[in-house]
């Protein structure tokens, strides 16, 4: 063994030696050795040399470095883009939800504090309709104490019985009476078929819900849009009287089946219409139900807020917070926010959020769309996740007394394939556009700290630096909405700095 190492070290010398050597030594030495003297023989074999040597790990020629850094560039601005989209999005809606039912409180209904406007708050109390409601068509059929009154006008037609071989079949009926809320043009037929008699003028078949035009919960007015989750109807039969008329033709209730019956032409008396139109119908009848939804105990959860004279609601949603803005500030930012609509604000999250110029040519319009996908790498990613279901806001109307937390538990939160699969190419790109970018200036001088990790200190390095960026595009995210988890985050780049260098303490060279 001692022989080795001196054999080794003798070698080492020589090379030492015949690397040091001057000019005028090499220059004797060729002379004795008989080599020729003139030409510029050295030079060209020198030359040659390098030009076979390897380059160093680490270096490129200028060419691919230009190339690579610009592709790096690239990728690192979409890699940005895929990370504050996908963390931003996460974000809102879990401080949505958390920070949301922090702040919910319970008020009274009757007992009105001005104090709460821009504060999320969940009232009970009695739903209200302050005024009678008329139907649009049936001026006559008018309810009270209801919040909304909702009219179904129908026709009795004939109708083909059915489709494929089975009506060709013998003793089959082609055509059957239906009642139906469209008229059916029996001219369209192409057997022989039945008449089916025109409407009326003036008559609109359909479903028909008419509002009541003032609706309270206790001190609060609820809007007309509000109204929608009303959905317990009941008849509204025995709040109507007997005979309501539409378009010149009177109908006469049906206590049996709730349904009022009218016929063109027909203005015999309540005795003769059960006795016609309750039993001997035909093809031109028509019949209307009245169904409405009354006052009953409610519950809402929204941002309460003043609108025309009137204390009401606004849906809940995440507003920016800056370091400046007071509580003041801050409450008339979320009423400013729930005025919007969901659309103007998705058009408002992105940079460009695209352009919608409907008297300009199909061809601008398909370069402005190019080009703001391509100044806005957000653009591109929402393109992709645009169909994604989740909540952005907390807006609850209920026709029963529920708690403040329901809303919170029916909420739907983003689905954490998509997320990680988003995360993961984010960091994907990420490590790409560091290799691209930094690998011609990692050289073993600047990786002293990591030369523990021997061949494995680059890829560290560059997985050590795409958490940090990852870590720093979530606490930027946070920073907007809730500061206390971006200081987390910052802890967390700390963390996963310090963690390579630390054991490269205790890692054996």
């Amino acid at each position: 063994m001692p022989r080795v190492f001196l054999f080794f070290g003798a070698a080492w010398c020589t090379a030492a030696l015949v690397h040091n050597r001057t000019a005028e030594e090499s220059r004797h030495l060729d002379r004795d050795l008989g080599l020729p003297q003139t030409g510029g023989w050295r030079e060209r074999n020198l030359g040659r040399a390098m030009q076979t040597q390897p380059e160093a790990p680490g270096m490129s020629s200028p060419k691919d470095f230009v190339f690579g850094l610009i592709f790096g560039i690239i990728a690192f601005s979409l890699a940005v883009s895929v990370h504050w989209f996908n963390e931003e999005r996460s974000a809102k809606i879990e401080v949505l939800l958390t920070k949301g039912l922090e702040d919910c409180r319970s008020v009274d209904a009757n007992k009105l504090d001005t104090e709460n406007r821009g504060r999320l708050v969940h009232v009970q109390g009695q739903a209200t309709g302050q005024f009678p409601i008329r139907d649009a068509q049936f001026q006559d059929a008018v309810v009270n104490d209801c919040l909304k009154l909702q009219s179904t006008l129908e026709v009795l037609q004939w109708v083909p019985a059915a489709t494929g071989f089975v009506k060709d079949l013998p003793g089959h009926p082609q055509h059957v009476l239906e009642w139906s809320t469209s008229h059916n043009d029996s001219s369209r037929f192409r057997q022989q078929r039945p008449l089916n008699p025109p409407l009326p003028t003036g008559l609109i078949l359909g479903t028909k819900t008419t509002p009541c035009s003032r609706v309270t919960l206790g001190a609060f007015g609820l809007s007309q849009d509000m109204l929608v989750h009303f959905r317990s109807f009941e008849s509204a039969a025995s709040q109507l009287p007997e005979t309501v008329h539409v378009a010149g033709i009177p109908f006469f209730a049906n206590c049996q089946d709730g349904f009022f019956y009218g016929r063109q032409g027909f203005n015999g008396t309540l005795a003769e219409a059960k006795a016609s139109l309750f039993k001997k119908q035909e093809a031109g009848d028509l019949r209307v139900r009245f169904l409405c939804a009354k006052n009953c105990e409610a519950t809402v959860v929204g941002v309460q807020c003043h609108k025309v004279e009137t204390e009401t609601f606004v849906p809940y949603r995440i507003v920016p917070h800056a370091p400046c803005d007071g509580d003041t500030q801050e409450r008339m930012k979320i009423v400013e926010a729930g005025e919007r609509s969901l659309r103007d604000l998705r058009e408002g999250s992105c940079c460009a959020g695209g352009v919608e110029n409907r008297e300009s040519k199909y061809l601008v319009i398909l370069m402005t769309t190019v080009a703001t996908c391509c100044c806005c790498p957000c653009n591109t990613v929402a393109c992709f996740t645009s169909q994604e279901v989740v909540t952005e806001e907390i807006f609850f109307i209920s026709d029963s007394v529920e708690t403040k937390e329901k809303p919170f538990r029916r909420a739907v939160s983003r689905s954490p394939w998509r997320l990680w699969n988003w995360r993961l190419l984010g960091w994907a790109t990420t490590y790409v556009a560091l290799r691209l970018m930094l690998l011609p200036f990692l050289a073993d001088g600047a990786l002293a700290g990591l030369s523990s990790w021997g061949r494995f200190a680059q890829p560290v390095l560059l997985i050590m630096i795409t958490l940090d960026l990852w870590a720093l595009v979530v606490a930027a995210a946070y920073a907007c909405y809730r500061p206390s988890m971006a200081v987390k985050y910052f802890v967390a780049v700390s963390i996963v700095t310090g963690i390579p260098f630390l054991c490269n303490q205790f890692i054996p060279k």
